[in-house]
């Protein structure tokens, strides 16, 4: 079956998206106080259905939310290179449409999702290298065995958000999941993050997402304006951590790098929640398993 774009990925609420204020032009992040440019490339991140959670974000008064291109449009859609894929216009050449635009030199954080995640991101790093702003990778595209090698710089500030219910998981247990995508991740990585909800869906729930997208994007600028050389930011992940379970309906685990290859490892919702959801489709190679948000 071909991975194109199933119905599910349509955009009605990109409207609202598109209204918020976080439209304004963009203002300097990083560097100080002002506020942040969020760049949110819009195939596989779920604009549509989490509309108001992108909204929200925007309203935000630390964030300048930008949305990158919309979901079914004609670039919609994998590169050759994959099962089912296309040639031009699919992801690849949006990516490289965005790159032209200046997306990594006007933007603070991405945010990024499905084949977002998978495509896009991949062609930014193979490019740009380390100079990709901080990214949130919804559903950990960029860590899967892909058809194409995914450059992932070592210096790269990245936030992977995964779940069990995700099919993107497939068969595999939950701690081969996590090993898997802890293995796709350099080596000499030192700024990763991984956020596993038990719970999560492949199109995250509206509440989860809502609560722990801000605190993800903080979190990593943080870690981006602290430099390569310093501690993880402590009080940002553990920020991350009371979103996800103040709602009380949350399990999973939290991970993240304190140095090469050393990870941290927060586990959340009880002694042994990562263990409580089965798996509920196959982990296929490359296929239409693949398409999402």
């Amino acid at each position: 079956p071909s991975p194109s774009p199933s119905p599910e990925r349509q955009e009605p609420g990109r409207s609202a998206v598109a209204s918020a204020p976080s439209l304004a032009p963009p203002m300097p992040g990083l560097g100080g106080g002002a506020a942040a440019r969020i760049s949110v490339v819009a195939p596989g991140a779920g604009t549509g259905a989490n509309a108001a959670v992108y909204a929200e974000l925007g309203r935000m008064p630390d964030f300048r939310l930008d949305i990158k291109g919309q979901a079914r449009a004609p670039y919609d859609r994998y590169p050759a290179s994959w099962q089912g894929g296309a040639a031009g216009p699919n992801l690849e050449t949006f990516a490289a449409q965005l790159m032209d635009q200046g997306i990594v030199e006007q933007s603070d954080c991405l945010v990024v999702g499905s084949r977002g995640g998978q495509v896009v991101l991949p062609s930014l790093w193979s490019r740009f290298g380390a100079s990709v702003p901080p990214a949130v990778v919804i559903n950990g595209g960029c860590a899967m065995g892909l058809p194409t090698a995914v450059h992932w710089p070592t210096q790269a500030v990245t936030f992977l958000l995964i779940g069990g219910q995700d099919n993107f998981r497939g068969k595999a247990s939950v701690e081969e999941y996590i090993a898997d995508t802890k293995s796709r991740v350099p080596k000499a990585s030192s700024r990763t993050a991984i956020l596993y909800v038990s719970e999560m869906q492949h199109m995250p729930q509206s509440a989860l997402l809502g609560a722990v997208l801000p605190q993800m994007v903080r979190a990593l600028l943080a870690w981006k304006r602290a430099g390569a050389s310093a501690p993880p930011p402590h009080d940002k992940m553990q920020a991350v951590l009371a979103a996800v379970t103040q709602q009380n309906q949350w399990s999973g685990r939290l991970m993240y790098t304190c140095g090469a290859g050393v990870w941290q490892d927060l586990p959340f919702g009880g002694a042994n929640a990562a263990e409580k959801v089965a798996p509920q489709r196959p982990r296929q190679a490359v296929s239409a398993a693949f398409g999402g948000a």
